[in-house]
């Protein structure tokens, strides 16, 4: 499906009202729910004495409560309770290879036999692992090991500040690049501005710009603003477009930004920790045919290892991320972490990559979502129903609620996005009884993806569709 045709039917959707699970429904399915979740029950009493809200984590479903997991097997969860559910959270999209594979089970487990688990210090696993990514991804010459894609998007951004030596820093309407100060801005909903940065001083978003999707002229705009106050040190975007396509980017637009920047002397930074090795060995830059100045990478590399981040990128700027060796010529810039290219993830990302490599589960997971989303669409417009699946590769969208197109600008608009909210809440618990697991639509297909798993959840939504 192409982006105006992903960005018309989402209009469509967001102009009608939406629809909810009908009380009834939800009734019953919230009593089969804790009938069949009494451990989950309990444990979440017990963690709300402990742990803020009683939940840790961000994509966890909290009505009724959290479920708590007992094991990951393939493309399945099973929780305490011995209630199995086909996994499209897949840790926010990191989990390719589908839960606990054995191949990578036993290497790291003959690993740590051999090394040990953490000595600190340079190994072979490292340059192993660069070399894997730098074989694929076409813009990368060198790479940095870090902890998470939270901070290899810092630094990434600290990296461009230190070669350009300008401030501003350019993001895009609704998305997220993790959770440091600077980022937490325009999170998640397009005209948001600083709804969730409560506890960070308005000091640490004042050189955070946000240009608008998809908008030639409104990009230049912020640009000629960010280069006329301390200049623009980088642009930063997910290449597909917000949470990973969600609201979707023009591939044309993403080639403009690459020849703009390049004019204006601007970094750009491709966040592909959702995209790379995902969507194609090269990433989205090579399916776009984009070529980036740093790109940052997550989990997905080293099989959900902890913990695991990176940025790439030329040499030419990345060689100022050099660390314990003599400063030489050029900017420096200073980032640190002790687990940062620790042991584990070096060699597991060396493991993960060359399995992916060698098995073809990118195109895999990609085939399995091509059939789910086929069978989706032909399930909503058999039944009449403006809802509508895409997909890029194994990355799974399925509109209900067009929650993201709606302008939150106004006190209008976000009351209708907290609707909208609520009732794709909604979906996602009636969709949780019926043994997936899934975060408001969006979803990741992973090579382990059966087709079994495939008519389950095509016949869950059915059953969606008749509780609405």
């Amino acid at each position: 499906m192409k982006t105006d045709e992903i960005l018309s039917r989402m209009r469509e959707l967001a102009s009608r009202p939406p629809r909810p699970v009908r009380e009834e429904a939800m009734s019953r399915v919230l009593s089969e729910i804790r009938r069949k979740t009494p451990a989950s029950c309990r444990l979440f009493e017990e963690a709300r004495a402990i742990m803020p809200g009683g939940v840790q984590h961000m994509l966890s479903p909290t009505t009724p409560y959290p479920i708590f997991m007992d094991h990951g097997r393939g493309c399945h969860l099973t929780d305490v309770d011995g209630n199995r559910y086909v996994d499209y959270l897949n840790g926010g999209g990191p989990v390719l290879l589908g839960h606990n594979p054995d191949f990578l089970r036993r290497k790291m487990a003959a690993l740590i036999e051999d090394k040990g688990w953490f000595h600190g210090l340079p190994d072979e696993y490292e340059i192993l692992a660069c070399r894997k990514i730098i074989e694929h991804m076409p813009s990368v010459e060198k790479v940095r090991f870090l902890q998470s894609g939270t901070e290899a998007c810092m630094a990434a951004i600290r990296l461009a500040r230190a070669c350009t030596g300008k401030k501003k820093i350019i993001k895009f309407a609704g998305t997220y690049h993790g959770w440091s100060d600077q980022l937490v801005f325009d999170l998640w909903l397009p005209g948001s501005g600083r709804l969730l940065a409560s506890g960070i001083p308005e000091s640490a978003t004042e050189n955070t710009l946000v240009a608008p999707l998809n908008d030639l002229d409104g990009l230049a705009r912020v640009i000629e603003q960010g280069e006329r106050d301390g200049g623009v040190a980088a642009v930063i975007l997910e290449p597909l477009g917000p949470e990973s396509g969600t609201l979707p980017i023009d591939a044309g637009f993403v080639r403009y930004l690459r020849e703009l920047t390049r004019t204006k002397g601007i970094l750009l930074i491709f966040d592909e920790v959702v995209t790379g090795f995902r969507v194609g060995l090269g990433g989205a830059q090579a399916l776009f045919g984009v070529d980036p100045d740093l790109t940052v990478l997550g989990k997905i590399i080293g099989g959900c290892f902890p913990s695991c981040g990176a940025v790439g990128g030329k040499a030419v700027y990345m060689e100022a991320l050099r660390s314990g060796v003599p400063s030489g010529t050029g900017p420096s810039c200073f980032v640190a972490g002790t687990f940062g290219a620790n042991l584990l993830t070096c060699a597991a990302v060396y493991f993960t990559l060359s399995e992916i490599e060698t098995t073809d589960a990118i195109g895999r997971a990609a085939a399995t979502t091509e059939d789910l989303v086929n069978k989706l669409n032909r399930l909503f417009e058999r039944e009449g129903s403006s809802f509508f699946a895409y997909r890029y590769g194994s990355i799974l969208h399925i509109e209900t609620s067009a929650l993201f197109a709606i302008d939150a600008r106004t006190e209008q608009g976000i009351l209708e996005v907290l609707e909208r909210k609520q009732v794709a809440g909604g979906h996602q618990t009636f969709l949780l009884n019926e043994g997936l697991m899934t975060l408001m639509g969006k979803g990741f297909v992973t090579s382990a993806h059966t087709a079994e798993a495939v008519e389950q959840t095509v016949t869950a939504y059915a059953r969606l569709l008749e509780a609405i």
